[in-house]
């Protein structure tokens, strides 16, 4: 062919992607079918024709040239429009075998592997729709909505959950001989909730629990209720929490010979004046609210990483255990959180500063009544932390709290089983 010459495809394909380009789309198709006539296993003139025939109405033509580009060698997205286009056409059976195809490439789709993981859980395939939205989660830390999905596909699926979470290997360290727990508390109702909680949960291991009703802030309690303790295992702890996990005792346990603080909520990266100020992908944790008066549980995830997270720069006080030794080394600033906020912050950035180990545990079914106070009170203790930590001046970044509700406590456990399995694939 002489230099120059001009196939009959060229010109077809060159006025079809300009009608495309230019929303004619029944001009698109006519050059899309002419392109294919002169160029009959192009990949790209039936994938256009497709196209073409979805806008124009015909979603059942749309898919056999969808099928037509795929069978010739187009990408992956051929496949997934192909389900999309018989699911339009009323034929749900093929569109599922369609986007079961795309499933195998759903990494090339990009974020449209959102779509495609919510098609294929609409469809019925549970399973693959939760390989496809993980994957996608785990490679684009920006892919809110799939994390969301998952969430959801947890709490819907839980009755397929396992009976209980997986637990690590033991680590290095010898498990607590006693566990010593430190509640500030002024409320005999929550309190006397909490000590039931706790008897529930540790029977038969040995613990106590010290109360410290009269706190002047948190700090000052938690230090002060550190010098009464006997335990060689401390857990400081709100009063409104519950545990639903039978075996939380055990786990805990564990879970402190691989790390010398232990959480239920954390970060990675700590870059200003909250614990989740870095927001994702740093944040971890497995937490669950439940308001009083609240009917449903508010199951909330804030990684795939579970049960144990490890490399953690900072824990929510909510609820947190840590070695002796270790508690001993970093106490808490009274002088300058002298208040309700900030102290957790502080006291778990030190500690990790100091090289000792901190991780987020997601298997305690940890229960909390309250979501946090973020009034004009924490902004002046804030203040205080920028003050003490003049390098940690980064904007904030953007946190994401997913969540589904539920209506029971057993329903919570079963959703985060089915949420561990999903994550493992």
């Amino acid at each position: 062919m002489a230099r120059g010459t001009v196939t009959g495809a060229t010109p077809s394909r060159d006025r079809g992607l300009a009608a495309w380009r230019e929303a004619r789309y029944a001009d698109a198709l006519d050059h899309a079918r002419a392109w294919i006539a002169a160029e009959p296993r192009s990949p790209q003139a039936h994938q256009l024709a497709g196209q073409a025939m979805a806008r124009l109405g015909d979603p059942a033509g749309a898919a056999r040239s969808y099928e037509s580009a795929e069978s010739l060698g187009g990408d992956v997205a051929c496949a997934f429009n192909a389900g999309n286009a018989w699911m339009a056409a009323g034929d749900p059976a093929r569109a599922a075998a369609a986007w079961r195809r795309a499933a195998g490439g759903a990494d090339a789709l990009g974020k449209h592997a959102l779509a495609l993981g919510k098609a294929l859980a609409t469809a019925g395939e549970r399973a693959l729709a939760a390989r496809v939205l993980v994957s996608l989660a785990r490679r684009d830390p920006t892919a809110w909505a799939a994390m969301r999905a998952i969430v959801d596909l947890a709490a819907t699926d839980r009755g397929a959950a396992a009976s209980a979470l997986p637990l690590e290997a033991p680590g290095p360290r010898a498990p607590p001989s006693l566990f010593s727990f430190v509640v500030c508390s002024i409320d005999e109702e929550k309190f006397a909730a909490l000590s039931r909680t706790i008897a529930t949960r540790f029977a038969g291991v040995p613990h106590e629990v010290v109360r410290i009703p009269d706190a002047a802030s948190l700090c000052e309690g938690y230090n002060r209720g550190f010098a009464r303790t006997r335990g060689d295992a401390i857990v400081y702890c709100h009063d409104d929490i519950d545990l639903l996990a039978p075996d939380a005792a055990p786990r805990l346990a564990r879970h402190l010979t691989h790390a010398d603080f232990v959480g239920v909520a954390g970060a990675t990266r700590v870059t200003g004046p909250a614990v989740f100020w870095a927001g994702h992908p740093w944040l971890h944790g497995w937490v669950t609210y439940h308001a009083p008066g609240d009917a449903d549980y508010e199951v909330t995830a804030m990684s795939l990483d579970a049960p144990l997270v490890t490399g953690i720069a900072a824990l929510d006080g909510v609820f947190v255990a840590c070695r002796r030794d270790a508690a001993a080394a970093v106490p808490y600033d009274a002088a300058t959180f002298d208040g309700f906020h900030l102290y957790d912050l502080d006291v778990s950035y030190r500690a990790h500063r100091a090289g000792f180990r901190l991780a987020v545990a997601c298997d305690l079914g940890i229960v909390h009544e309250s979501k946090g106070d973020f009034g004009a009170e924490r902004s002046r203790y804030a203040a205080r932390f920028r003050t003490k930590f003049p390098e940690l001046s980064a904007a904030q970044g953007s946190p994401h709290f997913y969540a589904a509700r539920v209506p029971t406590a057993a329903d919570v456990l079963a959703t985060q089983r089915r949420l561990a399995e999903i994550a493992a694939g």
